[in-house]
């Protein structure tokens, strides 16, 4: 069942894997992540524990291109949704298997952790997603023309087309998977926020987008593994330097 995080701002998905939507009253719905394409079962009820339907979303707007983030995107396209994603990361959201990290997976496999994640993935169906659909290209510094206006930012690292989006009026920043609030080990809330581990294309470029998000304001920081951090953009990416890739 889905939560409401903060005044206008829903978190739906799993333990393991978050999508969120913002309401923007008038304007409709703006949905951040598709999760795994078994998710698609239970999108109505989700979205009906918010008060919403499909007819109320105007846009899905994915922070990459990793099947966990892009499952429903094609469940969006088919009830006429305009799905965003940056262009950088189009042949890996089309072709989840081209996906390359720049560590090892057999060294996470010693985590219980992980083979939760990895059985809760294929339950979810993520070797058998639908086609991607065509999407509009995000770029960097826009101000997207969709409910709540959020200001996209490219952080690449996680991906080569990772993407911030920050929605100013609800004081929230999307972050998808450049930062993590899961301990690797256990599967459960890390305290203090973690940096994304393991699963990223190229780890110091990612530590290096950290400076992209100097300036901003947000409070609330959404992530797409974990619960929500509140204290900040700026804090997040103070103890993500200092805890650095794991």
């Amino acid at each position: 069942m889905a939560t409401q995080v903060l005044p206008g701002v829903w978190s739906a998905g799993t333990r393991y894997v978050n999508w969120y939507a913002v309401d923007c009253g008038a304007d409709g719905v703006t949905v951040v992540d598709a999760g795994l394409p078994g998710y698609r079962r239970d999108l109505d009820r989700e979205l009906a524990s918010m008060g919403f339907a499909r007819a109320d979303v105007r846009a899905v707007v994915l922070t990459h291109g990793h099947i966990d983030h892009v499952g429903m995107a094609a469940a969006w396209a088919a009830s006429g949704v305009n799905v965003f994603l940056h262009p950088a990361d189009a042949a890996l959201a089309a072709a989840p298997k081209t996906n390359k990290t720049d560590r090892p997976a057999l060294a996470y496999l010693r985590w219980p952790a992980t083979w939760a994640f990895v059985g809760h993935c294929l339950r979810e169906g993520v070797l058998r997603p639908e086609p991607m659909p065509p999407t509009t290209a995000l770029a960097d510094g826009e101000i997207l023309p969709v409910p709540g206006a959020p200001t996209v930012t490219h952080v690449p690292g996680h991906t080569d087309g990772s993407c911030v989006l920050e929605f100013p009026a609800h004081g929230a920043a999307f972050v998808g998977d450049l930062l993590c609030t899961l301990d690797p080990k256990t599967g459960r809330p890390a305290d203090p926020q973690l940096q994304t581990r393991g699963s990223n294309r190229d780890s110091d470029t990612a530590m290096a987008s950290l400076e992209r998000l100097a300036g901003m304001t947000a409070r609330t920081v959404l992530p797409g593994h974990g619960r929500v951090w509140r204290d900040g953009v700026e804090a997040a990416v103070a103890t993500a330097r200092r805890i650095g890739c794991r």
